[in-house]
């Protein structure tokens, strides 16, 4: 819930002519985190069948991993959202 509305903050900013760095880092990194969560607590549900390709929450497991690496390790997306309040620059 929460990423989603920084996500619909951050659009909202963009479409108005600001930037919104941050908050879009914000969305980016917290829906990686909480997919990647969720993913590991279904794979735990479905135990070792989890990894197996018959069931799709082999695929999600894939899917939500890659959020972490895909455009910017998740560990350089905090230190970018860390930077840009330390510095107080607003996105």
């Amino acid at each position: 819930m929460i990423a989603r509305q920084l996500t619909y903050f951050s659009a909202r900013e963009k479409d108005g002519g600001h930037r919104c760095d941050i908050e879009a880092g914000m969305a980016k990194l917290l829906g990686a985190r909480v997919a990647w969560s969720n993913a590991d607590n279904a794979l735990q549900v479905h135990g070792g069948n989890g990894y197996a390709e018959e069931y799709q929450i082999s695929r999600v497991l894939c899917d939500a991993r890659i959020l972490s690496i895909f455009e910017g390790a998740a560990e350089i997306q905090a230190q970018v959202i860390a930077r840009g309040l330390l510095s107080g620059a607003r996105g």
